[in-house]
């Protein structure tokens, strides 16, 4: 079993790196790049709350995804939604490599930004859904280690996005890489999307979703059932907003406050960045495993208290303007609670419902809550320290709201009741108990 969960999660997280790189690439040059080649007319704080707000109509598209590719994938299967949302991220990415800026066809440029941002968002909002269901759907005893490989996967798609402009920056003249630089990222994709392609077309259908439709059939309309009983919906929605806002805040936005506001040099925010993802890459399996041994709920109470507290001390090291704070700042903000909250995500929601539900109901509950805590979250954060004349202290009093009621959602959530408990046929080992039920 743990040969096929092993081999079902690598192939899975390799295809998320790829989908997460073209994400996250988006958002660096959303804060380094786009406010100069599609927003030249703004001074430099509106062309930045521009920028961040076509980086946020990926994040108002992703519930829709959600919603489109979760019945999809409690219809069809996950693996035909992986395929399909791979190939949907890797069209949106490259279509932003070859886009005329502002200057070559003016306004149809930032136009053309914001549709294929948006394609990115529907992608998106149904990859991390069906990634999941992947790893918990075969039986695994140890469902957050495992599935804490996705978000690892995150992680490294963030530091690919990153060192992708970290390398342009140190080789590239700013004439260069305002010229033609920045597009190298965004066409790469191209060979990256192929490469997960090749990857997932023979991954398995989960054993656990074919055996439900073998002998139960499928439901007609998962996201209506789902949304019956909302309340694991709303609680999964608070917590990604909890654990989201901190993480988009420390990530996208700190590039843009760090360099514009505070004078910092790209290649410095770009390596703290970079350090901060990597440590969260390594740690993320113990977070998961930290899961399996003392519960889901605890770990994910301490990781936004853990956040919650550090707030304040972030910025203050950020404000420092040295280097080595800075890392030490980005690094905690990202891979400390941050990531503790992210790495059991794949587990602790999908935990909550049925399987005939669960890519609907997961996939409403955490896109709906990645809209304000992601993609709102730079757009506020950049409203607030232009409301507070460049001070960032009202920036951290809203990470610290956002994280409290993050708090509030796992207090909100119930377990799946385990009346009607499910052995899951897996070939190669003897059944094992669904303990999440139907």
């Amino acid at each position: 079993m743990a040969t096929l969960t092993g081999r079902v999660t690598t192939a899975v997280s390799i295809g998320t790196v790829i989908e997460w790189y073209d994400f996250f690439l988006y958002g660096t040059a959303a804060a380094l790049v786009f406010p100069q080649l599609f927003f030249p007319a703004a001074d430099s704080v509106v062309g930045s709350l521009l920028s961040f707000a076509t980086f946020a109509t990926g994040f108002a598209a992703r519930p829709l995804g959600g919603v489109l590719f979760g019945h999809l994938g409690d219809r069809v299967g996950r693996k035909k939604v992986l395929v399909v949302t791979l190939i949907m991220m890797g069209i949106a990415t490259v279509g932003v490599g070859v886009l005329p800026t502002y200057g070559q066809i003016g306004i149809a440029a930032p136009v053309l930004l914001v549709v294929l941002r948006i394609v990115q968002g529907l992608g998106t909002g149904g990859e991390w859904g069906g990634a999941a269901l992947m790893t918990k759907e075969n039986g695994s005893s140890r469902p957050g280690f495992w599935g804490a490989f996705l978000s690892s996967a995150v992680f490294a798609g963030l530091i690919l996005g990153s060192l992708a402009y970290t390398a342009l920056s140190s080789v590239l003249t700013d004439d260069q890489l305002f010229g033609w630089g920045w597009r190298i990222p965004f066409l790469v994709s191209i060979l990256l999307v192929g490469v997960g392609l090749w990857i997932r077309r023979e991954l398995p259908e989960t054993a656990e979703f074919e055996q439900v439709t073998r002998v139960e059939g499928q439901e007609k309309a998962p996201v209506v059932e789902a949304l019956r009983r909302p309340r694991n919906v709303i609680a999964i929605f608070l917590m990604r907003v909890g654990q989201n806002t901190t993480f988009y805040i420390v990530s996208v936005f700190v590039l843009s406050y760090a360099t514009a506001t505070l004078g910092m040099t790209r290649s410095s925010i770009l390596m703290a960045t970079v350090v901060g993802a990597l440590v969260a890459c390594v740690l993320c399996p113990l977070y998961g495993h930290l899961g399996d041994r003392f519960g889901f709920h605890r770990v994910m109470i301490v990781a936004l208290l853990v956040q919650a507290a550090f707030v304040f001390p972030f910025f203050l090291l950020v404000d420092s303007r040295d280097v080595t704070l800075v890392v030490v700042a980005v690094t905690i903000g990202i891979a400390g609670g941050a990531a503790a909250s992210d790495a059991i995500q794949p587990a602790y929601f999908t935990s909550m419902f049925g399987t005939k539900i669960r890519f609907s109901a997961v996939s409403i509950g955490r896109e709906g809550g990645t809209v304000v805590g992601g993609g709102l979250a730079p757009l506020i954060a950049a409203g607030l320290l232009a409301w507070q004349g460049g001070e960032p202290w009202a920036v951290a009093g809203w990470m610290l709201v956002t994280s409290l009621l993050g708090i509030g959602g796992v207090l909100l959530a119930r377990p799946h009741a385990a009346g009607r408990s499910r052995p899951i046929d897996v070939p190669g080992r003897a059944a094992t108990t669904d303990s999440a039920g139907a």
